[in-house]
């Protein structure tokens, strides 16, 4: 996971990457490598602030209020989860 990302972090969405909503799960497709990742629950809530350009603490906060977890963990997590998008190039930080 990159060592730079806080809570004040911000991303882009790559302009190769396509999200739409199937049923209850976002899908992502990486045109630029054809590869699909699908993402429920708590992932696709952490997607959906990123893509209307919530910072990692915002977003961490509503995980924390939405999904009634303590806000360590939700930002923890929250982190984690966009680091794992930024090393699979879907994400850009900005």
């Amino acid at each position: 996971m990159p060592t730079d990302l806080s809570l004040e972090s911000s991303f882009l969405i790559p302009p190769q990457v396509m999200s739409r909503l199937v049923g209850d799960e976002t899908v992502l497709l990486d045109l630029s490598t054809g590869i699909y990742f699908g993402l429920d629950g708590v992932g696709k809530r952490i997607w959906e602030n990123v893509a209307e350009g919530k910072s990692a603490g915002q977003t961490a906060a509503i995980i924390a209020d939405e999904y009634e977890v303590d806000d360590t963990r939700a930002q923890t997590d929250t982190i984690e989860f966009l680091g794992e998008l930024l090393e699979r190039g879907l994400l850009l930080a900005s």
